[in-house]
């Protein structure tokens, strides 16, 4: 008897989705994934990404009842695509670091435009995401995601679609050939360029990933008769067509007991997940540095940084979260690497610029991709050190609530005021009474842009 494929384990999984019990500390996952959705999505208010694409959407005139973030509401397709944009506007969202995806983004956007639509509770809404969640980071799983963003494919942009279409098909509760067929669709539109990072065009693979993904359910709900063998490990498949010679691909899929969701990592730094340890390796110098003057500055990082991070010239603000050097001399003069620090006055700081000149970035491949090492050489001939093996954020080094709050607060109070903890406590609760309409009515709020 032969083994079950890819699309079938998939369809399988997704279709008893409903069924299936989740221990609490995958709820509790969840609920930290979706406060980080809901902070980053309303910090990036003002991001020109952002409101592009609710003008496009809005334009549409599609009717519904799925929030459009300060856009009322409209249809689930508008929703999951603006709301999936502006969450990766500030590249601040979470990171699962097995295939190096910010799943949340498209995932959380596809799931609250659904669960509003069709009235869905709270526990259906959870269990939906993390079965999203799960299968988009199983099938970027064995390096094929991170494989792919080194062929110059934005793993959000093609995970992020089946994550989103899986969560989606969920909450519309389809059959297995359902599901089938929209894992077929989902892998068809996958697509998104690295060599977009730095403009508009990343957050925008986000939230074409949530609309593309809950399109796919769609169609599949349809009766869309789809290519079915396009996310197995061998064959012509989307593996194949991203990493032509074959150096990843799909793994054979295997929805064990392990969960994929404790190995997401949450961001305290509003910049490129790789750039973290070397942030916490300067803050940690500069906290040491006394009335010193910096004369030269070495940070050490695995190469793969570099494919991400590598910008030397920094011109614009959303720029400087690709460059490690920038992000570095942040760190060097004391910044706390938030969303405030990367606007166009930060950018013009003498001392941030005289910091950056100083900056050489070296690679070791001694090093992991969550570790950096930093020596700064100060003009008395004294130097100091500080070595980060893991950043905070790490599922084994985790900010957890508190850290969490202050992240969300610092975000949103801008735009809530005092609200702002009652927002983040409808995030924190979900899934204990009907709060996702609450969240829903609160972010579609309608405000005079400035």
């Amino acid at each position: 008897m032969s083994s079950p494929t890819n699309a079938e384990i998939v369809s399988r999984y997704v279709a008893s989705a409903l069924d299936r019990p989740l221990p609490e500390d995958v709820l509790e996952a969840a609920r930290m994934c979706l406060a980080d959705w809901i902070g980053v999505l309303v910090g990036a208010h003002g991001q020109g990404a952002g409101r592009a694409v609710r003008d496009v959407a809005s334009g549409w005139g599609a009717p519904g009842k799925a929030p459009v973030f300060q856009g009322g509401t409209q249809s689930p397709l508008a929703s999951a695509l603006v709301n999936g944009t502006f969450a990766h506007c500030l590249d601040y969202d979470d990171t699962h670091l097995g295939c190096l995806a910010h799943l949340s983004g498209p995932t959380w956007a596809a799931t609250l435009a659904m669960a509003c639509e069709l009235e869905r509770s709270d526990m259906d809404a959870l269990r939906a995401f993390v079965t999203g969640f799960e299968t988009g980071a199983r099938l970027g799983g064995s390096d094929f995601g991170e494989t792919v963003n080194k062929r110059g494919f934005h793993s959000t942009s093609v995970l992020g679609r089946f994550s989103a279409a899986a969560s989606a098909s969920v909450l519309m509760g389809l059959g297995e050939a359902q599901v089938v067929n929209t894992m077929g669709v989902a892998a068809t539109t996958a697509g998104g360029l690295v060599a977009s990072f730095g403009t508009m065009s990343k957050p925008f693979h986000a939230g074409k990933a949530g609309m593309d993904g809950l399109l796919a359910a769609q169609m599949g709900a349809a009766g869309f008769e789809a290519g079915k063998t396009l996310i197995e490990p061998e064959g012509d498949t989307l593996a194949r067509a991203f990493v032509q010679d074959g150096a990843a691909r799909i793994p054979a899929l295997d929805f064990d007991e392990n969960w994929e969701i404790h190995n997401n990592t949450f961001k305290p730094y509003a910049a490129c997940l790789l750039v973290h340890p070397t942030v916490e390796s300067a803050r940690d110098i500069h906290a040491q540095f006394g009335n010193r003057k910096v004369e030269s500055v070495r940070a050490r990082i695995h190469p793969m940084v570099l494919r991400f991070a590598a910008k030397t010239q920094v011109n614009e603000p959303l720029e400087g979260k690709f460059s490690v050097a920038y992000c570095a001399a942040l760190g060097l003069c004391g910044f706390d690497v938030s969303e405030q620090d990367f606007t166009a006055e930060r950018l013009a700081d003498p001392a941030v610029q005289a910091m950056f000149d100083k900056v050489e970035v070296i690679t070791d491949e001694s090093l992991t991709s969550t570790a950096a090492s930093m020596t700064v050489t100060f003009e008395d001939g004294t130097e100091f050190t500080a070595d980060t093996p893991l950043a905070r954020g790490n599922p084994d080094n985790p900010i957890g609530w508190d850290g969490m709050h202050r992240k969300f607060m610092s975000l949103t109070e801008p735009v809530f005021g005092s609200r702002a903890d009652e927002l983040f406590e409808l995030a924190r609760t979900a899934g204990s009474g009907n709060r996702l309409p609450q969240i829903a009515a609160m972010l579609a709020e309608e405000r005079p842009t400035g």
